[in-house]
């Protein structure tokens, strides 16, 4: 099975631990944000370097400039971007594969075996 990255503002720091949590339950490796304090971009990085895919968590469309970084660089990277809603910046929007639900999410994970 796939290993996803979640990313995402820490504004919507609640939202990913959800998501990381739904994830581990469904047995999906997941690679989320550790804790609030003391994650720099470069940890950031590193753990989409471990993952196959991206999933930005971004309700009401709002990505900030860090997770913008992260898009860069995962896009860069060739790994596949997905979000949880269209991304308020168009030219962002260009970067990724589509939009999800974190359900739909657990199905294309679980169909890439």
């Amino acid at each position: 099975m796939k290993r996803v990255c979640v990313c995402g503002s820490f504004r919507f720091y609640r939202e990913m631990l959800d998501l990381e949590e739904k994830l581990r339950i469904e047995n999906i490796d997941c690679l989320g944000p550790k804790n609030q304090e003391g994650q720099g971009i470069l940890e950031c990085f590193s753990r989409i370097d471990g993952a196959d895919i991206v999933y930005i968590v971004n309700p009401e469309g709002y990505v900030g400039r860090s997770v913008s970084a992260d898009m860069g660089y995962a896009y860069a990277k060739k790994k596949p971007i997905y979000a949880s809603h269209p991304i308020k910046d168009v030219v962002l929007m260009d970067l990724i594969k589509g939009i999800l639900s974190p359900e739909e999410l657990i199905r294309l994970l679980r169909d890439s075996d």
